[in-house]
């Protein structure tokens, strides 16, 4: 694609190797955005400063725009995200964070000197707003579950499948195919004699965190709660209730620089008897959240394990969880492959 055939053209440094469908969703957003703003504003904020350096997204989701975000400082400026579609509070996320981006509905947030455009509410284009990436089986449904113990606990990747499962809370078959996805993307190194072990880990860390929220977090049975005292979490250690801190509390003991807001439990059994000892009602506004924990491993521990931690906070969109998910990823989960 060249600037020379799309109407209002922004200057845009084209990734190479664009496939040809993130091509066209390129060329849509900079139509649409010559439709919205007209051609001469189009062109005005194209000549107004260098060439944009394109983030494409196939989906606009949650973990998507938490990552974008923070990553962000790093990225090559100026940058701007392009999307089919970016709902209303998606989009005023972006604004907020500063950080442009364009859609093939005519959406958009960009700034250039005097210049300043931002649009939402537009509704996405037949067809194109939510095509979600083709489904690995490593990275969807109990798949995630494998994948999730073997990045918590590696060494599970040399136990034999029967103890994985276990672990992981899922059939013995599942196990196999897992393995087996993971060996053929090149996550899996198996050598013929010797250990098997993960590769590229902090790559998996970032695609278990986005299907995590796009489809296995939407569909765990969460309960409200709220306590007779506010403050019962300070005093209590949640072990003697076979559960572990998750959400804010859990970031404010793995990293102290996160005043909780929510209190997320998970629990392992019968969670009746730390409701009746914090004399806890049921409430859908309430500030702790119940959840039945899926894996099956390190069962002794204060806090669920990091990468689930750093997911959640990504998933709220909120400043200030995303801030303590850095000092998560960058305190226990960057480590070398």
């Amino acid at each position: 694609m060249t600037a020379n055939n799309v109407p209002a053209p922004l200057r845009v440094r084209i990734p190479e190797n664009l496939p040809e469908q993130q091509d066209a969703m390129v060329q849509g957003a900079q139509e649409a955005l010559a439709r919205t703003a007209g051609p001469a504003l189009a062109r005005a904020l194209g000549i107004e400063r260098p060439p944009y350096n394109l983030i494409p997204c196939d989906v606009l989701d949650a973990a998507t725009l938490a990552r974008i975000i923070r990553q962000w400082p790093e990225q090559p400026q100026p940058a701007l995200v392009v999307a089919p579609h970016v709902a209303p509070a998606r989009a005023e996320r972006l604004r907020e964070a500063g950080i442009p981006f364009i859609d093939a509905a005519g959406n958009a947030y960009l700034e250039a000197g005097t210049i300043y455009v931002f649009v939402i509410g537009r509704n996405p284009l037949p067809g194109t707003a939510t095509a979600a990436p083709k489904k690995i089986r490593a990275f969807a449904g109990t798949g995630l579950q494998v994948l999730f113990a073997l990045l918590c606990a590696p060494e599970y990747a040399t136990k034999p499948y029967r103890e994985i499962a276990r672990a992981a809370g899922v059939a013995l078959g599942t196990v196999g195919w897992v393995l087996a996805d993971l060996k053929a993307l090149g996550y899996l190194r198996a050598p013929v004699r010797g250990d098997k072990t993960l590769r590229r880990r902090e790559e998996l860390h970032e695609q278990w965190v986005t299907q995590y929220l796009r489809q296995f977090r939407p569909r765990l049975k969460t309960r409200r709660f709220r306590a007779a005292n506010p403050d019962w979490w300070q005093d209590v250690d949640i072990r003697d209730y076979g559960a572990c801190w998750g959400g804010d509390v859990a970031a404010a003991k793995l990293t102290g620089h996160l005043k909780p807001m929510q209190i997320t439990v998970w629990h392992h059994g019968d969670p009746a008897p730390l409701l009746q000892a914090q004399r806890m009602r049921a409430d859908p506004a309430g500030d702790v959240e119940l959840i039945e924990a899926f894996w099956h491993f390190g069962q002794d521990a204060e806090t669920a394990p990091p990468l689930l931690v750093y997911a959640d906070l990504l998933g709220t969109g909120d400043p200030r969880a995303i801030e303590a998910a850095k000092l998560i990823q960058e305190m226990h989960l960057v480590r070398a492959d």
